[in-house]
């Protein structure tokens, strides 16, 4: 049977400053062709088909924030005019600093009904460090123009295993947002990525990270005291009020097909995933010349989404249903994968309970190393 996207994921690559640690596609938004890139945008949104199954938008970055109010309403009423019906879940992401009480105004005005703020930590000197453009006070700020006007579901990303970050920091840090009451954290480790200004400062010894044992400890006392403060570990880095947990993100997990619009924007309609171009003079030229963006496409063969159904799904703490595995692919997981599961059982990573295939608590620092091993030869 058919399936047709249940998601849009819009990229707005542009940024008002750039993070020490950020390897994603953005761009230094002085001196770009913002509105250009509004306009080729637009016509993307709109070249979309079969977008009546859309329940989730989500609008990412960069720093969509970074936009302009005009910039905004012309993007937001684009969309909104391709995609009018009643959405599950929209999502807005913003650096807390942008969330002025005009700003949060606008964009609820269009139905956004999800703000996701990056905050990292409420360490000012940790923030320095980072790069990034608030300080902890704008934080309270943010939250309370979202609740002031109805914006109930509300996202936090925190980060552990900072340069100079003790466990007081972390704890100081997860002891703010639970006091906000708000119903989705999003916790991650810091990754080192090549090609940022964070790396260079390591590699010069510049900067010292924790140490691997340190951050094993953080990310458990991360799940110990979420999970005492009412949250509900969903996925290996997001943590949730229950019954609020990201509609959007967890299309991902699921290997739902999505729509991805924007410079360097991935998606996945009709069995093909595919990228855009992530230049945005690329990007540009091809939305102007050709109407897409499309640099690669891949259909997926079936060997693929077999690997796709266990990687993804194993991010999810429920883990993967074997039952539906079976009816999905014609065969038992545990025979396709029988070496893997087996060996990672053993060495206390996996566990199977009832029908669900999952990775234990000492598997969920080691995940990305055990969704490499379910990869087919």
């Amino acid at each position: 049977m058919k399936s047709y996207p249940r998601g849009v994921y819009i990229h707005i690559p542009f940024c008002k400053y750039i993070c020490s640690y950020c390897d994603f596609n953005k761009f230094y938004i002085q001196r770009q062709p913002v509105d250009k890139y509004i306009d080729c945008l637009i016509k993307e949104i709109e070249s979309m088909e079969n977008i009546q199954n859309v329940e989730t938008i989500y609008i990412g970055g960069g720093t969509p924030s970074a936009l302009s109010d005009e910039q905004l309403h012309r993007l937001l009423t684009a969309l909104r005019n391709k995609i009018p019906q009643q959405l599950r879940e929209f999502t807005f992401e913003a650096n807390p600093e942008d969330l002025v009480d005009s700003r949060v105004a606008l964009v609820k005005g269009y139905g956004v009904d999800r703000i996701s703020m990056g905050v990292q930590t409420f360490n000012n000197e940790l923030l320095k460090i980072l790069g990034r453009g608030h300080v902890a006070d704008d934080v309270d700020m943010a939250i309370a123009n979202c609740k002031k006007h109805g914006i109930e579901d509300i996202n936090v990303d925190l980060m552990f295993s900072l340069p100079k970050q003790t466990m007081d920091d972390l704890y100081d840090s997860m002891k703010k947002v639970a006091e906000y009451n708000i119903s989705h954290i999003s916790c991650y480790s810091l990754i080192l990525e090549q090609k940022t200004k964070l790396y260079n400062q390591v590699r010069d010894k510049k900067v010292t990270l924790p140490s691997n044992e340190t951050e094993e400890k953080m990310y458990n006392e991360v799940i110990n005291f979420l999970t005492e403060n009412g949250y509900e570990q969903y996925e290996i880095s997001n943590f949730a009020r229950p019954g609020h947990e990201s509609i959007h993100n967890s299309s991902y997990w699921k290997n739902i097909e999505y729509y991805g619009l924007g410079a360097g924007a991935h998606g996945y309609i009709d069995g093909v995933r595919y990228a855009n171009q992530g230049a945005l003079k690329f990007y540009i030229d091809s939305m102007l010349e050709k109407g897409h963006a499309r640099r690669e496409e891949n259909t997926v063969t079936s060997k693929e989404r077999i690997e796709e159904e266990m990687f993804l799904g194993l991010r999810l703490l429920e883990g993967v249903d074997l039952d539906i595995f079976e009816e999905k692919y014609g065969r038992r997981a545990e025979e396709i994968f029988k070496g893997v599961i087996d060996k990672n059982i053993r060495e206390g990573y996996l566990e199977i309970e009832g029908n669900k295939l999952r990775l234990t608590r000492k598997g969920l620092f080691y995940g990305n190393d055990v969704f490499s091993e379910f990869l087919l030869d």
